[in-house]
């Protein structure tokens, strides 16, 4: 399974992101050899569609599942239409987040958690 984690930074001990759709990068894991690669976000900072292209991006990039703290609306329902499945709650460090999800310890996430372009109120 290939899982993508939401993170402010690009190590595996970097912490597990708010958003989704306006992280800085994602850690992608292949959950079985723990082989990883960071993607930047090219829509970090993004104002509009953030969360949809964002999903689009790790679709296309053969992402089986999402963890991140909370997701929006048009993610989780981009994201959950083409079989994604995305777990909430995610906290501490990537690694954390990995085992985590592993264990299955995480939420799939039902609704939204947090509300329309979450992560602007961030930006300076």
């Amino acid at each position: 399974m290939i899982a993508a984690i939401a993170s402010k930074g690009k190590t595996l001990t970097s912490q597990v992101d708010d958003c989704f759709g306006r992280t800085r990068f994602f850690v992608v894991v292949n959950l079985d050899s723990m082989g990883h690669e960071v993607v930047e976000n090219p829509r970090y900072g993004g104002k509009d569609a953030a969360g949809v292209q964002t999903a689009g991006m790790l679709i296309l990039r053969g992402v089986d599942a999402v963890a991140v703290r909370n997701v929006g609306h048009n993610s989780l329902v981009t994201l959950a239409g083409t079989g994604v499945c995305v777990h909430v709650e995610a906290t501490g460090s990537v690694f954390d987040a990995i085992k985590a999800l592993k264990h299955g310890e995480l939420i799939p996430a039902e609704s939204p958690t947090v509300g329309f372009q979450h992560g602007l109120e961030e930006e300076s």
